[in-house]
């Protein structure tokens, strides 16, 4: 690239031109909405690691990922990584590695000596900022993302002088630590051999080649992925082992442009080429782009005229985090998609789950509608259909796990993928609100039918005494059964332990009660099912919980579940079922109901319609009836006797596994009558049970399976956080809603400073805990803004 100074005249009024609006583009960035955000989220770091964990095992620094992209940067930790982008993070399709410290770091020599920089460095939604000075010298560098593989960074350098620049970087050699504990002496090399990273250089850059690894739980490479950079300045590139130093020299007043791609396969490095060499011609286009998107999603996501800077803060840091969790379509996903934390250690990559999903789009149809029904299309890609090779029984059944790789009965070989259970019904929800938001008809359309045979697959395949409640259960699967179908469960005694099978054998163990405890893969699978791992509803509790529950009156067999099968009638084993009806199941499947219902009038479907309603009708009157115990004013799960009670309810409520968020479920779905929501309230509200520092936590303090740390009963989750406020909001609680609210916003750790938005919160002291940067977390907290924060009351 030529200077500016050695130009014509002409030309030199062009290259002015675009020069000045490059400058306003990268350093007047806060005229825009954007420039009104700077570090909403901390994104600085210097990973030393491969892994390098925070307290709770995830990586602990937070990049900028955008734009469906598989690579993140970081900005500088301090003055000396000045004139790079640490990392990058790689996305090695289901899991997080950093690459790097400080890849492609900038070096100016002025007569063959370091220049001295000072250096201001923050991020704006969407971008990464620095600007480095000296006498005579100023640098501007901008980050965004312009395709979902590549990268851009525009570096603006105004200088009267003539300068050499050296771009440096090296890979990373030690592979983990953990904050807080000693830092392991094993090298990537000795841990992955098979990784053969290489640097090589290239006619205008570099890439980085990795081999073939198939780690379950770290790290999947092909052995054909490449981190590629490409520089439309003409520079010498040496490589020395896993280092490398490219030069140049330059005038005066330059502007370089630079990509980075992380393509994950030879046909992603095929397809990505043409991309970034139109990039290179025509950069200010792409980032002009860039920053019409991101001012695109802050101008349709903040549109809560009365939240506080502090609220609209949250809101922006929600946008961020939902947008960093996009993953454009790769491997065996056919949609792009939105991942549960980009950070998170089990969940980093290609990984979706519905539930996840139904939240997550949700949210983003406010502010990223595309990427809200890409993500709802991408689960129902995989939705079983009739004639499966592997799950015929299963039409309409929807995964509870899907990933970059199928699991080995599909294909494939990976671990996380998951058909052992789905998620609660909360599908049609979801949709709606998309079509609320866009009035696109045709997307109703197109997810109707889909939507309609999920329904039908809770009627067929869960519900077992088919009256219309649908239970929690588990699939058919080598995980819960033997080959000719009997369920799977170990029976721990003492320092005995013996596996066994059959629901006649597991009846037996269990009114013996001569056993410490049982582990069943199936009711492992039901809690997954409801979304709610370890929830007391579904018989989770300590041993020392148990043994103070024994103590107190209690017995043993009431934190047992029991189990049936469901068979088809020709007697084909579909699946299990809880001897429960969930009363967040059942009121999920009601506002499904409702949801079918609406959507069947939109589309003309008017015998669909009325069929629908008269579910829901039905519905709501056995969760009123059969679900809410007077005694405590709450409802909650009601087991399935042997024969139907006189007033038609499968059985009596389980009030003694205690208070938990399911039962405030009939007032977010709207099936609760006024008085039973009344009594409901009135628990929420009591500082004695879920009314704490950090409000409407998994289980009530009176729980006897309570504790504040503990995954499902205890810690505090937005989502149900979320449900609860809505449905006090909707039977005439909203200003109490309003002060839930702002108890959360003001007490969850982190919300109000550059902290990642979390997975859940304790709600005795309001600590961060679980993944960082979590997207459903965000999604409600996102929703929070739009339906509480900052309103007038």
């Amino acid at each position: 690239m030529k200077t500016v100074s050695k130009l014509k005249p002409v030309a030199l009024f062009i290259a002015a031109t675009l020069f000045i609006s490059g400058n306003v583009l990268a350093e007047n960035a806060n005229t825009l909405r954007a420039g009104e955000y700077k570090n909403v989220i901390n994104r600085t770091g210097a990973p030393q690691y491969m892994l390098d964990y925070d307290f709770d095992e995830h990586q602990r620094f937070n990049p900028l990922f955008d734009d469906g992209a598989w690579h993140g940067h970081l900005l500088p930790a301090s003055a000396e990584a000045a004139g790079g982008f640490p990392g990058p993070a790689l996305l090695t399709e289901e899991y997080i590695n950093f690459m790097a410290d400080n890849f492609d770091r900038l070096t100016l020599l002025k007569d063959g000596k370091k220049v001295a920089l000072s250096m201001t460095a923050y991020s704006i939604p969407g971008a990464l900022i620095q600007t480095l000075t000296a006498p005579g010298i100023h640098v501007v560098l901008t980050l965004r993302f312009v395709t979902n593989r590549t990268s851009l960074l525009e570096t603006k350098i105004t200088t009267e002088t003539p300068l050499e620049l050296v771009w440096d970087g090296e890979l990373l050699e030690k592979l983990h630590a953990q904050e807080g504990k000693p830092q392991s002496d094993k090298t990537i090399e000795q841990e992955y051999p098979g990784y053969t990273r290489k640097i090589i250089p290239t006619a205008d850059g570099l890439k980085v080649t990795f081999g073939k690894v198939r780690a379950a739980s770290s790290l999947m490479t092909s052995g054909e992925s490449e981190y590629q950079i490409h520089k439309s300045l003409p520079a010498q590139t040496i490589a020395q082992g896993h280092q490398f130093t490219a030069k140049a020299k330059i005038a005066g007043s330059t502007t370089i442009y630079t990509t980075y791609s992380h393509l994950l396969t030879a046909a992603e490095v095929q397809r990505e080429q043409p991309k970034i060499a139109d990039i290179l011609a025509h950069p200010q286009t792409y980032l002009a782009a860039s920053e019409k998107r991101w001012e695109g999603y802050l101008n349709k996501g903040l549109t809560n005229p009365h939240a506080t800077a502090a609220q609209e803060r949250v809101a922006v840091k929600a946008i961020e985090t939902l947008n960093g969790n996009w993953r454009g379509a790769a491997g065996a996903m056919k949609f792009d998609s939105v991942t549960p934390s980009v950070t998170g250690r089990w969940f980093s990559g290609n990984q979706t789950w519905p539930w996840d999903t139904w939240k997550q789009a949700y949210a983003m149809a406010h502010f990223n509608p595309e990427v809200a029904k890409n993500n709802i299309r991408a689960v129902f890609a995989f939705q079983i259909q009739p004639g499966d090779p592997v799950r015929p029984w299963d039409a309409g059944f929807v995964p509870d796990l899907i990933a970059y790789n199928p699991g080995p009965e599909r294909g494939g070989d990976g671990t996380n993928w998951n058909e052992r259970n789905t998620k609660p019904s909360l599908a049609a929800w979801s949709v709606m609100e998309v079509y609320k938001t866009t009035g696109d008809k045709q997307w109703l359309a197109e997810m109707y039918p889909k939507l309609v045979a999920y329904h039908d697959w809770w009627l067929r395949n869960r519900d077992h005494n088919h009256n219309g409640v649908p239970e929690y259960g588990a699939t058919r699967d080598k995980a819960h059964n033997t080959a000719d179908g009997k369920m799977l469960f170990t029976v721990r005694e003492g320092q005995k332990e013996q596996t066994e099978s059959g629901l006649e054998n597991y009846d037996r163990v269990v009114k013996s009660g001569t056993y410490d405890s049982i582990e069943i893969p199936a009711q492992v699978a039901a809690s997954w099912e409801s979304g709610r791992d370890d929830a007391a509803a579904f018989g989770f509790i300590d041993a020392d919980q148990l043994a103070k529950y024994i103590k107190n009156g209690g017995k043993k067999q009431d934190w047992q579940v029991k189990f049936a099968e469901n068979r088809s009638d020709d007697g084909t084993l579909l699946g299990y079922s809880l001897l429960q009806e969930s009363v967040d199941e059942a009121s999920y499947m009601f506002s499904d109901n409702k949801y079918l219902a609406e959507m069947a009038d939109i589309l003309g479907k008017k015998t669909d319609a009325q069929d629908f309603r008269t579910k829901a009708s039905k519905l709501a009157d056995y969760i009123n009836t059969c679900m809410f115990d007077d005694r405590s004013g709450f409802f909650y799960d009601i087991r399935i006797e042997d024969k139907p009670l006189s007033n038609g309810c499968a059985g009596k409520p389980i009030a003694e596994r205690g208070k938990g968020p399911e039962g405030w479920s009939p007032l977010f779905n709207g099936a609760a009558t006024q008085a039973h929501a009344d009594a409901v309230v009135k628990v929420m509200k009591d500082v004695r049970e879920f009314n704490t520092y950090v409000p409407l936590g998994t289980a009530a303090l009176t729980n006897p399976a309570f504790g504040a740390d503990i995954y499902w009963r205890g810690r505090v989750w937005v989502d149900q956080l979320y449900f609860g406020l809505k449905g006090m909001e909707q039977y005439g609680y909203r200003n109490d809603a309003i002060t839930m609210a702002q108890a959360f916003f003001d007490h969850a750790d982190g919300l109000m400073t550059d902290g990642p938005i979390r997975e859940n919160y304790n709600p005795l002291n309001g600590q961060q805990q679980g993944a960082p940067n979590f997207s459903w977390s965000a999604a409600h907290l996102y929703m929070l803004y739009n339906d509480f924060f900052g309103q007038r009351k």
